[in-house]
């Protein structure tokens, strides 16, 4: 099918105006007013939200009642780490001066190895759902008395062998096949403090590379937040937006440092509220008697996005073929055998993208078998989830499915067929803010279903396959600098183009780019013996200015591809081509701008 091509004078973004609503949900405490009122009638500890504009309230944990919610919390328990122990008898829900919040006490009064002398220890809580992209906030009294204590706010994943699963449920949640069996992928530090220090830190990396290309992480990630505007003996908000490609870091509603990377990466994490008791980072002192790290409130909010809301869509994360599915569950109704379940990673050389693809084998007289990606607090509406697959006829049962919505499950018979195809299941409504996606199989031994890029879009959003941004020569967003004419030759689908033979002339294409991420860019080279040879382009995007040299002269008239870039959303990035070799012509016609996925237009 062609694909939809949207003019840039036809293209209108529709900004959607979102009801400011709270979600009811089990294990959360929702507030009924604005703020907590202490007796004497004041305002303390919650504030008013510091959320970015356009973003509604999803999860909301406001730690009162005396009490954990032990279906939304696990405690942080570990080993010695850092010189220091986590244990929950560490971590409470108390209520003072009018406020209900979570303290995460030190304490230096246990012999927790039985060595005879008593050991450092603190703790914190993880949060038992995941979070994808969105705002996350939380509302924080650090401790700042002395040296000692590593206190933190940050998102991160979960896994059967991760060492903070002792003394929690996860793992065996994960053997019960409710979980995944590992999904620490990707870690966002909203901030790390070491107390009696006026800095923060922030973070982001990825523990596994998400693709065969470099790997973006805390060096480039790392900065500070500053003393200037950390008032430490007051309580802080502190928050982080997760965009794709995109963390923005704040303090108090005020943004404070951004860190933008190219890797395709995601998936959804859990939120970790935590400190460290340590000796590692705190040489020289140790926390005074009764101190501790407090948390008002964690929130979450979400807002439409035109992003893939998928983790782990191509299964490229880990870089090898693997019997465990990363960040996927996989449910075959038996205990504890994530490595003979029937349904793994391979990498063989014949992947629809990248390297890697799933692969469900039959089981003959086995239970049917479900790999399936859990969506927690995504925003409600209208989705197209997609996904490539090849089956051998053997399989009796194939299906992707979409569950647990809040609607109707949605499926589709998957087909036999030996080359990558697309399924598709249109217009999945989700009214519970979240959804279950996945793949159920039963077949005979020797059988398989492979899978590959599974894609899960907000039909608020034109979808990558369906839509590009066309600005063409003397349209909406096309402008010249200098002296230029039209041209006998043709553009695109035959149109008109223009010429222009005076130093330092420029013609320049601005899209409207409908939310902010990555984009390929494509150019209409207009050859001919008098063109430029080496003609000069510049792409203007959100990481800065990259320069590509075309020849004009050679070749057939068509589609270049200039590469993938990071934009901002709205009109700020733009290409410009350049008269650059004199006694020739510079030509412009028509950019091209689109999701990385695509090709130009037909």
């Amino acid at each position: 099918m062609k694909k939809k091509i949207y003019y840039q004078h036809s293209l209108i973004i529709a900004l959607l105006a979102i009801t400011s609503c709270k979600k009811v949900d089990p294990i959360t405490n929702l507030l009924t007013n604005a703020n907590k009122i202490a007796a004497n009638g004041q305002v303390m500890g919650l504030q008013t939200s510091t959320a970015p504009s356009g973003y509604t309230l999803a999860y909301e944990e406001n730690f009162n009642n005396n009490l954990l919610n032990p279906s939304a919390w696990y405690y942080r328990e570990s080993e010695k780490y850092a010189g220091g122990f986590n244990k929950k008898e560490n971590v409470s829900v108390v209520t003072e001066d009018g406020i209900g919040y979570l303290k995460i006490a030190y304490a230096n009064n246990t012999d927790w190895n039985n060595d005879g002398a008593n050991d450092i220890s603190s703790g914190g809580v993880i949060s038992t759902k995941t979070f994808g992209y969105g705002y996350y906030e939380a509302r924080i009294k650090f401790y700042n008395g002395s040296l000692g204590l590593h206190e933190s706010f940050w998102a991160h994943g979960m896994g059967i062998s991760t060492p903070e699963t002792k003394g929690t449920e996860y793992k065996e949640a994960a053997k019960n096949d409710l979980v995944p069996t590992d999904n620490k992928l990707i870690e966002i530090d909203g901030i790390e403090l070491d107390s009696y220090m006026n800095y923060g830190k922030t973070n982001f990396w990825f523990n596994r590379k998400p693709c065969n290309c470099a790997s973006e992480s805390t060096s480039s990630a790392f900065n500070r937040f500053d003393q200037s505007y950390m008032n430490l003996n007051d309580w802080i908000t502190v928050g982080f937006e997760w965009l794709p490609n995109t963390v923005i870091y704040y303090i108090d509603g005020v943004e404070r440092y951004r860190f933008t990377h190219t890797s395709p990466g995601y998936t959804a994490t859990h939120a970790w509220l935590t400190a460290l008791a340590n000796e590692k980072w705190s040489t020289g002192g140790q926390p005074l008697p009764n101190s501790s790290m407090k948390v008002d409130y964690f929130r979450f909010y979400n807002k439409p996005l035109s992003a893939n809301m998928v983790g782990n869509y191509s299964f490229e994360y880990g870089g090898v073929a693997s019997e465990e599915v990363i960040g996927w569950v996989v449910d075959d109704g038996i205990y504890n055998n994530s490595t003979t379940d029937g349904s793994r990673v391979v990498y063989d050389g014949t992947a629809l993208e990248g390297q890697a693809y799933l692969q469900q084998d039959g089981k003959s007289g086995g239970a049917a078998l479900t790999t399936k990606h859990l969506l927690n607090y995504i925003p409600n509406g209208t989705y197209r989830l997609s996904a490539w697959i090849k089956k051998t006829a053997g399989m009796t049962t194939a299906k992707m499915r979409a569950l647990n919505t809040g609607s109707t499950e949605k499926s589709i018979d998957i087909p036999t067929t030996s080359s990558w195809t697309k399924v598709t299941i249109d217009n999945i409504v989700v009214s519970n803010n979240q959804a279950d996606i996945g793949f159920t199989t039963t077949g005979g031994n020797g059988e398989s279903l492979k899978v590959d890029k599974i894609e899960l879009y907000d039909r608020r959003f034109n979808i990558p396959d369906e839509w590009g941004i066309l600005v063409s020569d003397m349209g909406p967003g096309y402008s010249e600098a200098g002296t230029w004419s039209n041209s006998s030759l043709p553009g695109y689908q035959n149109s008109s183009s223009r010429y222009s033979s005076a130093s330092g002339q420029y013609a320049q294409w601005k899209p409207t780019i409908p939310s902010t991420g990555s984009y390929k860019v494509y150019i209409y080279k207009i050859v001919s013996a008098n063109s430029d040879p080496n003609a000069k382009i510049n792409i203007t995007h959100a990481g800065g200015v990259t320069t590509k040299y075309v020849n004009y002269t050679t070749g057939s008239s068509g589609w270049v591809d200039l590469g993938t870039y990071n934009f901002n959303q709205g009109i700020q990035g733009y290409v410009r081509t350049y008269f650059n070799s004199s006694g020739s012509y510079a030509r412009a016609d028509a950019a091209y701008f689109t999701l990385p996925a695509n090709g130009p237009p037909n």
